[in-house]
């Protein structure tokens, strides 16, 4: 695995210049924006250029990993649930938009891509609770509980998987590479979101 670049964004509200009020409509908060992250890697003997994206919103978890020009492709919803009555860990994974069954002809193959997507968020979805977890000073097994309102112990997690055609015979190292770069770059994102945020644009050396 080769990590390509990094790159994150300053609130444009900041730098922007004054403007003609009678042209000017509405000025978001800088609370109002989400953190966000992009970082490229190369994945496999192939070297596929795979774009990994992040956003961090008060209400929800954003990242997608795409190796088609940008294009979201399937996406994926994680809820998570905990309970103090059993002290389980429940992780609820749906498909909300692109099975990629019926693009492909359908079949085994696109009934595999489906169930290693799910594994895929599932999976990153455990290791953003047991990062919750340490980062409350708890841990990795012990259950927070979730909110008052019945959320869980994250953010609803939205994960857009758009790999090439295949991905259902992507390696186990393949599949873990995936993971581990997904949650740097969740990590990466927390620190900054929990810091303050970062000023100005960040590339590569």
């Amino acid at each position: 695995i080769h990590v390509r670049n990094t790159s994150h964004f300053q609130n444009p509200v900041s730098t922007m210049s004054a403007v003609d009020p009678a042209n000017y409509s509405y000025q978001p908060s800088s609370s109002s924006l989400p953190t966000s992250l992009i970082r490229t890697i190369t994945l496999g003997d192939e070297e596929i250029e795979t774009n990994l994206i992040l956003q961090l919103f008060s209400d929800r978890i954003f990242i997608s990993i795409t190796q088609l020009s940008g294009k979201v492709g399937s996406l994926l919803l994680c809820n998570v649930e905990e309970s103090i009555v059993d002290n389980s860990t429940t992780y609820n994974v749906r498909t909300l938009l692109g099975t990629g069954v019926s693009s492909r002809g359908g079949g085994g193959g696109g009934e595999r891509e489906i169930s290693m997507r799910e594994v895929f968020v599932r999976r990153l979805a455990e290791r953003i609770v047991i990062h919750t977890r340490k980062m409350a000073g708890v841990s990795e097994t012990t259950i927070l509980g979730g909110a008052e309102d019945g959320t869980g112990p994250i953010a609803p997690l939205l994960v857009g998987v758009g790999l090439k055609p295949g991905c259902s015979n992507l390696s186990v190292e393949s599949f873990n590479v995936l993971v581990d770069a997904a949650m740097e770059l969740y990590q990466d994102g927390w620190k900054m979101s929990h810091a303050g945020g970062m000023v100005g644009m960040e590339g590569p050396d």
